[in-house]
């Protein structure tokens, strides 16, 4: 995919790519009745396996804040601006508004983001 190609690191945390302890995913935005409509790099999202895990778990895991779909939004307004579509995606799910709004991405992953922008001065 080219889309994955581009997107190297997780929206959410910045885990970066090269670092093999997690894997990053193609996260699907919106999923549902709708979700091969959503097979579109404006309903894609890469997230590293614990972020991906955390957001579709609904729980604090390992001490790490509660991933929102608001706070997917933020990622995504960020990380991919130019695919960045809140009404494509209401569509997927027949609606006019999502029902969220892009959020704060909470501090955790703002401290998180800085220590993996050097991950290659961070031990193993």
């Amino acid at each position: 995919m080219d889309w994955a190609a581009e997107h190297r690191c997780c929206a959410i945390c910045h885990w970066p790519e090269s670092d093999y302890r997690r894997r990053l995913e193609v996260h699907h935005i919106v999923g549902g009745s709708n979700r091969h409509k959503a097979h579109t790099p404006r309903a894609y999202l890469s997230l590293c396996s614990r972020c991906h895990h955390v957001y579709h778990s609904g729980k604090i895991v390992a001490l790490t804040p509660d991933i929102t779909m608001g706070i997917i939004l933020q990622a995504k307004q960020e990380s991919d601006p130019g695919n960045y579509d809140p009404k494509f995606l209401a569509s997927l799910k027949n609606k006019q508004h999502l029902g969220h709004d892009p959020e704060p991405i909470p501090q955790f992953f703002m401290d998180e983001r800085e220590r993996n922008l050097n991950w290659s001065l961070r031990k193993p």
